[in-house]
Protein backbone atom coordinates (compact mmCIF):
# COMPACT_ATOMS: atom_id res chain seq x y z
CA UNK A 1 0.00 0.00 0.00
CA UNK A 2 1.38 3.40 -0.94
CA UNK A 3 2.03 5.96 1.75
CA UNK A 4 -0.49 8.40 0.28
CA UNK A 5 -3.27 5.79 0.48
CA UNK A 6 -2.37 4.46 3.92
CA UNK A 7 -5.39 5.16 6.18
CA UNK A 8 -3.17 5.71 9.22
CA UNK A 9 -0.98 8.22 7.38
CA UNK A 10 -4.01 10.00 5.96
CA UNK A 11 -5.58 10.20 9.42
CA UNK A 12 -2.41 11.72 10.89
CA UNK A 13 -2.23 14.25 8.07
CA UNK A 14 -5.88 15.23 8.52
CA UNK A 15 -5.42 15.49 12.29
CA UNK A 16 -2.36 17.65 11.82
CA UNK A 17 -4.23 19.85 9.37
CA UNK A 18 -7.10 20.24 11.82
CA UNK A 19 -4.74 21.20 14.65
CA UNK A 20 -2.95 23.66 12.37
CA UNK A 21 -6.29 25.19 11.39
CA UNK A 22 -7.26 25.68 15.04
CA UNK A 23 -3.88 27.23 15.84
CA UNK A 24 -4.17 29.52 12.83
CA UNK A 25 -7.65 30.52 13.95
CA UNK A 26 -6.44 31.30 17.46
CA UNK A 27 -3.49 33.50 16.45
CA UNK A 28 -5.11 35.36 13.56
CA UNK A 29 -5.47 39.14 13.95
CA UNK A 30 -8.93 40.56 14.49
CA UNK A 31 -9.85 43.72 12.60
CA UNK A 32 -11.77 45.67 15.23
CA UNK A 33 -11.55 48.87 13.18
CA UNK A 34 -13.21 47.28 10.16
CA UNK A 35 -15.87 45.70 12.38
CA UNK A 36 -16.69 49.04 14.00
CA UNK A 37 -16.81 50.92 10.70
CA UNK A 38 -19.04 48.24 9.18
CA UNK A 39 -21.52 48.28 12.07
CA UNK A 40 -21.68 52.07 12.10
CA UNK A 41 -22.21 52.34 8.34
CA UNK A 42 -24.89 49.66 7.91
CA UNK A 43 -28.47 49.52 9.25
CA UNK A 44 -27.68 46.15 10.85
CA UNK A 45 -25.40 47.94 13.32
CA UNK A 46 -28.33 49.89 14.77
CA UNK A 47 -30.42 46.73 15.00
CA UNK A 48 -27.62 44.95 16.86
CA UNK A 49 -27.26 47.85 19.30
CA UNK A 50 -31.00 47.71 20.00
CA UNK A 51 -30.86 43.95 20.57
CA UNK A 52 -27.91 44.29 22.97
CA UNK A 53 -29.72 47.06 24.86
CA UNK A 54 -32.92 45.03 25.13
CA UNK A 55 -30.93 42.02 26.33
CA UNK A 56 -29.34 44.11 29.08
CA UNK A 57 -32.76 45.43 30.12
CA UNK A 58 -34.15 41.89 30.12
CA UNK A 59 -31.31 40.61 32.31
CA UNK A 60 -31.88 43.54 34.68
CA UNK A 61 -35.56 42.65 34.88
CA UNK A 62 -34.81 39.01 35.67
CA UNK A 63 -32.27 40.01 38.31
CA UNK A 64 -34.75 42.38 39.93
CA UNK A 65 -37.52 39.75 39.97
CA UNK A 66 -35.12 37.25 41.53
CA UNK A 67 -35.18 39.40 44.68
CA UNK A 68 -38.75 38.19 45.26
CA UNK A 69 -38.28 34.57 44.16
CA UNK A 70 -37.54 31.45 46.17
CA UNK A 71 -33.82 30.79 46.02
CA UNK A 72 -33.11 34.40 45.09
CA UNK A 73 -30.64 36.79 46.71
CA UNK A 74 -30.94 36.98 50.47
CA UNK A 75 -29.32 39.38 52.87
CA UNK A 76 -28.40 43.04 52.60
CA UNK A 77 -25.14 42.56 50.68
CA UNK A 78 -26.73 40.29 48.07
CA UNK A 79 -29.65 42.68 47.61
CA UNK A 80 -27.37 45.70 47.19
CA UNK A 81 -25.21 43.81 44.68
CA UNK A 82 -28.26 42.78 42.64
CA UNK A 83 -29.76 46.27 42.61
CA UNK A 84 -26.39 47.78 41.67
CA UNK A 85 -26.04 45.41 38.74
CA UNK A 86 -29.61 46.16 37.61
CA UNK A 87 -28.92 49.90 37.66
CA UNK A 88 -25.60 49.55 35.85
CA UNK A 89 -27.20 47.36 33.20
CA UNK A 90 -29.86 49.99 32.51
CA UNK A 91 -27.21 52.68 32.11
CA UNK A 92 -25.20 50.48 29.73
CA UNK A 93 -28.36 49.67 27.76
CA UNK A 94 -29.00 53.39 27.33
CA UNK A 95 -25.44 53.89 26.06
CA UNK A 96 -25.94 51.14 23.47
CA UNK A 97 -29.05 52.94 22.26
CA UNK A 98 -27.66 56.47 21.98
CA UNK A 99 -24.01 55.97 21.09
CA UNK A 100 -22.43 54.49 17.93
CA UNK A 101 -21.11 50.95 17.88
CA UNK A 102 -17.98 50.89 20.08
CA UNK A 103 -14.45 50.07 19.00
CA UNK A 104 -12.06 47.51 20.41
CA UNK A 105 -11.87 48.93 23.94
CA UNK A 106 -15.63 49.29 24.12
CA UNK A 107 -16.58 45.78 23.00
CA UNK A 108 -13.88 44.11 25.10
CA UNK A 109 -14.86 46.10 28.22
CA UNK A 110 -18.52 45.28 27.67
CA UNK A 111 -17.82 41.56 27.26
CA UNK A 112 -15.72 41.45 30.44
CA UNK A 113 -18.39 43.35 32.38
CA UNK A 114 -21.11 41.06 31.06
CA UNK A 115 -19.26 37.88 32.06
CA UNK A 116 -18.24 39.16 35.49
CA UNK A 117 -21.61 40.81 36.09
CA UNK A 118 -23.60 37.67 35.31
CA UNK A 119 -21.24 35.56 37.44
CA UNK A 120 -21.68 38.00 40.34
CA UNK A 121 -25.47 38.01 39.97
CA UNK A 122 -25.57 34.20 39.91
CA UNK A 123 -23.28 33.88 42.92
CA UNK A 124 -25.97 35.23 45.28
CA UNK A 125 -28.64 32.80 44.06
CA UNK A 126 -29.49 29.32 45.26
CA UNK A 127 -26.91 26.96 43.73
CA UNK A 128 -29.44 25.12 41.57
CA UNK A 129 -30.77 28.39 40.20
CA UNK A 130 -27.21 29.61 39.72
CA UNK A 131 -26.29 26.58 37.61
CA UNK A 132 -29.42 27.01 35.51
CA UNK A 133 -28.66 30.72 35.15
CA UNK A 134 -25.30 29.91 33.57
CA UNK A 135 -27.14 29.52 30.27
CA UNK A 136 -27.05 33.34 30.15
CA UNK A 137 -23.36 32.99 29.32
CA UNK A 138 -24.46 31.60 25.95
CA UNK A 139 -26.08 34.97 25.18
CA UNK A 140 -22.84 36.76 26.01
CA UNK A 141 -21.00 34.12 24.01
CA UNK A 142 -22.95 35.14 20.90
CA UNK A 143 -21.72 38.72 21.30
CA UNK A 144 -18.14 37.61 21.92
CA UNK A 145 -18.28 35.30 18.91
CA UNK A 146 -19.33 37.98 16.46
CA UNK A 147 -17.33 40.95 17.69
CA UNK A 148 -14.21 39.82 19.57
CA UNK A 149 -10.99 38.05 18.63
CA UNK A 150 -10.42 34.29 19.01
CA UNK A 151 -8.31 34.92 22.13
CA UNK A 152 -11.21 36.63 23.83
CA UNK A 153 -13.57 33.85 22.73
CA UNK A 154 -11.31 31.33 24.47
CA UNK A 155 -10.99 33.57 27.55
CA UNK A 156 -14.78 33.83 27.72
CA UNK A 157 -15.19 30.07 27.46
CA UNK A 158 -12.57 29.36 30.12
CA UNK A 159 -14.09 31.84 32.57
CA UNK A 160 -17.73 30.88 32.06
CA UNK A 161 -17.01 27.15 32.12
CA UNK A 162 -15.08 27.62 35.36
CA UNK A 163 -18.07 29.42 36.88
CA UNK A 164 -20.47 26.66 35.81
CA UNK A 165 -18.14 23.94 37.09
CA UNK A 166 -17.76 25.79 40.41
CA UNK A 167 -21.53 25.75 40.93
CA UNK A 168 -21.64 22.09 39.85
CA UNK A 169 -18.90 21.14 42.32
CA UNK A 170 -20.60 23.02 45.15
CA UNK A 171 -23.89 21.23 44.44
CA UNK A 172 -22.11 17.87 44.38
CA UNK A 173 -20.41 18.55 47.71
CA UNK A 174 -23.69 19.56 49.32
CA UNK A 175 -25.46 16.52 47.91
CA UNK A 176 -28.61 18.48 47.14
CA UNK A 177 -29.01 16.87 43.70
CA UNK A 178 -28.39 13.25 42.76
CA UNK A 179 -25.18 12.74 40.81
CA UNK A 180 -26.71 11.63 37.51
CA UNK A 181 -29.15 14.54 37.38
CA UNK A 182 -26.37 16.95 38.29
CA UNK A 183 -24.10 15.61 35.55
CA UNK A 184 -26.85 15.91 32.96
CA UNK A 185 -27.68 19.47 34.01
CA UNK A 186 -24.02 20.49 34.00
CA UNK A 187 -23.48 18.88 30.61
CA UNK A 188 -26.46 20.72 29.10
CA UNK A 189 -25.21 24.04 30.50
CA UNK A 190 -21.62 23.49 29.34
CA UNK A 191 -22.79 22.39 25.91
CA UNK A 192 -24.80 25.58 25.56
CA UNK A 193 -21.89 27.72 26.74
CA UNK A 194 -19.11 26.14 24.70
CA UNK A 195 -20.36 24.57 21.49
CA UNK A 196 -21.74 27.55 19.57
CA UNK A 197 -18.98 30.17 20.10
CA UNK A 198 -16.03 28.09 18.88
CA UNK A 199 -17.67 26.49 15.86
CA UNK A 200 -19.40 29.71 14.83
CA UNK A 201 -16.29 31.87 15.26
CA UNK A 202 -14.15 29.49 13.20
CA UNK A 203 -16.80 29.43 10.48
CA UNK A 204 -17.20 33.22 10.48
CA UNK A 205 -13.43 33.74 10.42
CA UNK A 206 -13.09 31.46 7.41
CA UNK A 207 -16.05 33.09 5.68
CA UNK A 208 -14.69 36.57 6.40
CA UNK A 209 -11.24 35.67 5.09
CA UNK A 210 -12.76 34.23 1.92
CA UNK A 211 -14.96 37.30 1.47
CA UNK A 212 -12.02 39.65 1.84
CA UNK A 213 -9.79 37.65 -0.46
CA UNK A 214 -12.51 37.78 -3.11
CA UNK A 215 -12.14 41.57 -3.36
CA UNK A 216 -8.33 41.73 -3.19
CA UNK A 217 -5.67 41.24 -5.83
CA UNK A 218 -3.53 38.32 -4.56
CA UNK A 219 -0.23 39.73 -5.85
CA UNK A 220 -0.38 43.31 -4.58
CA UNK A 221 -3.04 43.19 -1.89
CA UNK A 222 -4.84 46.06 -3.62
CA UNK A 223 -8.54 45.94 -4.38
CA UNK A 224 -9.46 44.01 -7.49
CA UNK A 225 -12.21 45.08 -9.90
CA UNK A 226 -14.92 43.64 -7.68
CA UNK A 227 -13.54 45.38 -4.61
CA UNK A 228 -13.23 48.66 -6.47
CA UNK A 229 -16.84 48.55 -7.64
CA UNK A 230 -18.01 48.42 -4.02
CA UNK A 231 -15.57 51.06 -2.72
CA UNK A 232 -15.92 53.55 -5.57
CA UNK A 233 -19.63 54.08 -5.10
CA UNK A 234 -19.22 55.12 -1.44
CA UNK A 235 -16.31 57.42 -2.30
CA UNK A 236 -18.23 59.01 -5.16
CA UNK A 237 -21.20 59.72 -2.89
CA UNK A 238 -18.85 61.24 -0.32
CA UNK A 239 -17.27 63.54 -2.89
CA UNK A 240 -20.61 64.77 -4.15
CA UNK A 241 -22.08 65.33 -0.67
CA UNK A 242 -19.03 67.29 0.49
CA UNK A 243 -18.88 69.43 -2.64
CA UNK A 244 -15.31 68.40 -3.42
CA UNK A 245 -13.57 67.57 -6.67
CA UNK A 246 -13.28 63.95 -7.70
CA UNK A 247 -11.21 62.11 -10.27
CA UNK A 248 -10.82 58.66 -11.72
CA UNK A 249 -7.15 58.01 -12.52
CA UNK A 250 -5.88 55.12 -14.66
CA UNK A 251 -2.16 54.26 -14.40
CA UNK A 252 -0.45 51.83 -16.77
CA UNK A 253 3.22 50.76 -16.67
CA UNK A 254 4.95 51.56 -19.97
CA UNK A 255 6.57 48.73 -21.97
CA UNK A 256 5.88 46.21 -19.24
CA UNK A 257 6.11 43.27 -21.64
CA UNK A 258 9.77 44.13 -22.15
CA UNK A 259 10.34 43.93 -18.39
CA UNK A 260 8.99 40.38 -18.35
CA UNK A 261 10.87 39.39 -21.50
CA UNK A 262 14.23 40.74 -20.34
CA UNK A 263 14.14 40.20 -16.57
CA UNK A 264 11.63 37.37 -16.14
CA UNK A 265 8.20 37.17 -14.58
CA UNK A 266 9.43 37.20 -10.98
CA UNK A 267 11.08 40.57 -11.51
CA UNK A 268 7.99 41.70 -13.38
CA UNK A 269 5.85 40.82 -10.37
CA UNK A 270 8.28 42.72 -8.15
CA UNK A 271 7.86 45.81 -10.34
CA UNK A 272 4.07 45.52 -10.16
CA UNK A 273 4.24 45.31 -6.36
CA UNK A 274 6.67 48.23 -6.13
CA UNK A 275 4.42 50.45 -8.23
CA UNK A 276 1.43 49.37 -6.12
CA UNK A 277 3.20 50.31 -2.88
CA UNK A 278 4.25 53.74 -4.14
CA UNK A 279 0.84 54.47 -5.60
CA UNK A 280 -0.73 53.51 -2.29
CA UNK A 281 1.52 55.93 -0.41
CA UNK A 282 0.67 58.70 -2.85
CA UNK A 283 -3.10 58.47 -3.25
CA UNK A 284 -4.67 56.27 -0.58
CA UNK A 285 -5.20 59.16 1.87
CA UNK A 286 -7.54 60.71 -0.66
CA UNK A 287 -9.44 57.72 -1.96
CA UNK A 288 -9.15 54.11 -3.06
CA UNK A 289 -6.74 52.21 -5.28
CA UNK A 290 -7.02 48.93 -7.12
CA UNK A 291 -5.27 46.78 -9.69
CA UNK A 292 -7.54 46.29 -12.68
CA UNK A 293 -5.26 44.40 -15.05
CA UNK A 294 -1.79 42.98 -15.46
CA UNK A 295 0.08 46.28 -15.21
CA UNK A 296 -2.87 48.64 -14.88
CA UNK A 297 -4.15 50.39 -11.77
CA UNK A 298 -7.19 52.53 -11.11
CA UNK A 299 -7.49 55.14 -8.39
CA UNK A 300 -10.45 57.26 -7.36
CA UNK A 301 -9.61 60.36 -5.35
CA UNK A 302 -11.65 63.08 -3.68
CA UNK A 303 -9.95 66.29 -2.62
CA UNK A 304 -9.99 70.06 -3.06
CA UNK A 305 -9.91 71.82 -6.40
CA UNK A 306 -6.53 73.36 -5.56
CA UNK A 307 -4.99 69.99 -4.74
CA UNK A 308 -6.42 67.56 -7.27
CA UNK A 309 -4.22 68.57 -10.23
CA UNK A 310 -1.05 68.42 -8.13
CA UNK A 311 -2.06 65.02 -6.79
CA UNK A 312 -2.59 63.56 -10.26
CA UNK A 313 0.50 65.07 -11.85
CA UNK A 314 2.59 63.99 -8.87
CA UNK A 315 2.04 60.31 -9.64
CA UNK A 316 4.96 60.07 -12.08
CA UNK A 317 7.36 61.57 -9.55
CA UNK A 318 6.01 59.38 -6.75
CA UNK A 319 6.75 56.24 -8.77
CA UNK A 320 10.29 57.22 -9.78
CA UNK A 321 13.43 56.43 -7.80
CA UNK A 322 17.04 56.69 -8.93
CA UNK A 323 17.88 53.53 -7.01
CA UNK A 324 15.48 51.23 -8.86
CA UNK A 325 17.26 48.26 -10.40
CA UNK A 326 14.54 48.10 -13.04
CA UNK A 327 13.32 51.64 -13.67
CA UNK A 328 9.91 52.01 -15.27
CA UNK A 329 7.70 54.85 -16.41
CA UNK A 330 3.92 55.09 -16.45
CA UNK A 331 1.17 56.55 -18.58
CA UNK A 332 -1.52 58.30 -16.57
CA UNK A 333 -5.01 59.26 -17.68
CA UNK A 334 -7.49 61.10 -15.49
CA UNK A 335 -11.08 62.28 -15.71
CA UNK A 336 -11.74 65.14 -13.28
CA UNK A 337 -15.09 66.34 -12.00
CA UNK A 338 -15.22 69.71 -10.33
CA UNK A 339 -17.95 70.22 -7.77
CA UNK A 340 -20.01 72.22 -10.26
CA UNK A 341 -19.76 69.61 -13.03
CA UNK A 342 -23.12 68.96 -14.68
CA UNK A 343 -22.24 65.27 -14.93
CA UNK A 344 -23.00 64.82 -11.22
CA UNK A 345 -26.70 65.19 -12.01
CA UNK A 346 -27.03 64.75 -15.78
CA UNK A 347 -25.87 61.13 -15.90
CA UNK A 348 -27.10 58.07 -14.07
CA UNK A 349 -23.72 56.42 -14.64
CA UNK A 350 -21.31 59.19 -13.66
CA UNK A 351 -18.80 56.72 -12.27
CA UNK A 352 -18.83 54.55 -15.38
CA UNK A 353 -18.50 57.56 -17.64
CA UNK A 354 -15.54 58.89 -15.65
CA UNK A 355 -13.82 55.50 -15.74
CA UNK A 356 -14.17 55.20 -19.51
CA UNK A 357 -12.90 58.74 -20.08
CA UNK A 358 -9.90 58.19 -17.77
CA UNK A 359 -9.07 54.99 -19.62
CA UNK A 360 -9.13 56.79 -22.96
CA UNK A 361 -6.89 59.53 -21.53
CA UNK A 362 -4.40 56.87 -20.44
CA UNK A 363 -4.31 55.42 -23.96
CA UNK A 364 -3.82 58.92 -25.32
CA UNK A 365 -0.80 59.35 -23.03
CA UNK A 366 0.56 55.99 -24.13
CA UNK A 367 0.04 56.82 -27.83
CA UNK A 368 2.03 60.02 -27.32
CA UNK A 369 5.04 58.01 -26.16
CA UNK A 370 4.16 57.26 -22.55
CA UNK A 371 5.75 58.65 -19.40
CA UNK A 372 3.21 61.45 -19.24
CA UNK A 373 -0.10 62.52 -17.71
CA UNK A 374 -3.19 63.41 -19.72
CA UNK A 375 -6.23 64.81 -17.93
CA UNK A 376 -9.60 66.18 -18.93
CA UNK A 377 -12.56 67.80 -17.22
CA UNK A 378 -15.93 66.12 -17.53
Amino acid sequence: MSLSHNPLTRHRRETGSAVAAVVQWFVQPHDYEWMTEFQNSHPSGKIIRIIVALSMINISGMSFMSLFADGGPSGTAATILTLSLCTTNIVIAALWLVRPFPGRLGVVTFAIYADVGVAAALSVLDLRNALLGCVLFAVIGAFVTFFLSPRWVVAHLVFTSAVALTFTTALYIRGEVDTITLLVQADVVLLGIMSVPVTTHIFLSTLSADARSSVLDPLTGLLNRRGLDAALEDLWIQGRSEGQCAAIVVVDIDNFKAVNDIHGHDEGDAVICRVAERLTSHVVRYGVLGRTGGEEYLAAVVTSRLHIDALIHGIRRALHSEGDAIPVTVSVGAAILYAESALWTSSSDTLGTASRVADSMMYEAKAAGGNRVVTTLI
